[in-house]
């Protein structure tokens, strides 16, 4: 099973078996401390930023080193037939289908020469791996992003695909039509990219979650829900009617009671969600924690129901490396000289995002001016974030 690579798992493989570390990192900075406590600050540094990933995002993630995800897809399912006396059943098996899950590869760098190092200062050493740290949050967060906000299907191989959420229209390369859920069943015009033609308002917002919040209970994904929604429609979101959005407020203030309108809170909140809680939307499919993302574009919100840390339930996957697990890594080169010492230091990931369980996620944009779901941009997501 993948695995997330912390510090200690880092620091360890940093420096390899067979490797003279002592002969490699033979010098002392100004401050005293030599390479071989640089490269092990290196690690711890790296090592959070996997952690951190994985901690924000953890109970809507699934780790595998598969190359595939693999599901079954629709028709009706029957009841299982009473038996009859000198017959046996008709012999079923299950329609499957499935999509592939991406990997990508990442490099970054930073250029610590010997020379360098023997005159630098531990805050210099320390900015340069917290520009490395926040380029590899940012990438990681782009891709969970990307993945949830798009239906773009990438081809991977020569008849693979990448795919997002359900979709059933047969235009798609890859339409998927959801297994009959009790007496409900789904057709190709099943689409969890729901575009509202109108303005973001507080009635729309709360109309389109509890469309959201019924397609994933029609899925089986019933329970508690998390909504992640844009920090720009915040006052819009609690603008919504006082008897649906419930204020979360910390145990330990006081909420007074009073008037003709009651104040409803809630204590506590979900882990393992990205963003910030800023309340609950209760629907007649159960209640939706709401989140705001820095990151996310106005208009637009996606729900999904976590099922816990690595879950096969979750809606999102992160496929790695058979064997090498989630994160990036250190990776100290040495310089070609006839006393090899410390040229460079890598840094370099695998890994890739894709969807999960295609059921359990659906994403919504509310804008007047067209009835079709649109696709955003990177930029959408942020400047710091667009590629280099």
């Amino acid at each position: 099973m993948a695995a997330v690579l912390g510090p200690r798992a880092l620091i360890d493989n940093a420096i390899p078996s067979g490797v003279d570390a002592g002969e490699i990192f033979r010098f002392e900075m100004q401050e005293g401390m030599n390479a071989q406590e640089i490269i092990a600050l290196a690690a711890t540094t790296i090592g959070e930023a996997n952690q951190y990933i994985f901690q924000r995002w953890g109970n809507m993630l699934y780790l595998t080193e598969m190359q595939y995800a693999f599901y079954r897809s629709g028709g009706a399912s029957g009841m299982t037939p009473k038996a009859a006396e000198f017959s046996l059943p008709d012999s079923k098996r299950g329609q499957h289908q499935g999509h592939m899950l991406p990997l990508e590869d990442y490099d970054d760098a930073v250029s610590w020469s010997r020379r360098y190092l023997e005159r630098a200062i531990r805050e210099e050493i320390l900015i340069d791996l917290e520009i490395i740290e926040e380029k590899w949050r940012n990438r990681c967060e782009f891709e969970l992003l990307w993945r949830i906000f798009t239906r773009k299907e990438n081809l991977i191989g020569q008849v693979g695909w990448d795919v997002g959420w359900v979709i059933g229209d047969n235009n798609e390369n890859a339409p998927y039509v959801p297994p009959q859920r009790g007496s409900r069943v789904f057709d190709d015009t099943i689409n969890h990219f729901y575009r509202v033609n109108a303005a973001m308002d507080a009635a729309n917002a709360l109309a389109t979650i509890e469309k959201l919040a019924q397609w994933l209970s029609w899925q089986g994904h019933t329970g508690t829900k998390a909504l992640m929604v844009s920090e720009n429609d915040l006052g819009i979101y609690q603008a919504m009617d006082s008897d649906k959005f419930v204020r979360i407020v910390p145990g330990a203030i006081n909420v007074v009671q009073g008037g003709n309108s009651p104040l409803m809170t809630q204590a506590g909140a979900l882990e393992g969600i990205p963003g910030e809680v800023v309340g609950i939307v209760l629907t007649a499919y159960g209640q939706v924690e709401l989140r705001y993302h820095e990151r996310i574009p106005a208009g637009r919100m996606f729900m999904s129901k976590p099922y816990g840390g690595n879950n096969r339930g979750n809606g999102l996957a992160i496929r790695t490396e058979r064997g090498k697990g989630f994160g990036m890594v250190v990776e100290p080169v040495r310089s070609r000289s006839l006393v090899p010492s410390l040229d460079m230091v890598l840094f370099s990931a695998s890994h890739g995002v894709g969807v999960n369980d295609r059921t359990n996620g659906a994403v919504a944009q509310i804008a007047a001016g067209a009835d079709d779901y649109e696709d955003p941009v990177p930029a959408d997501f942020g400047a710091d974030i667009v590629e280099e």
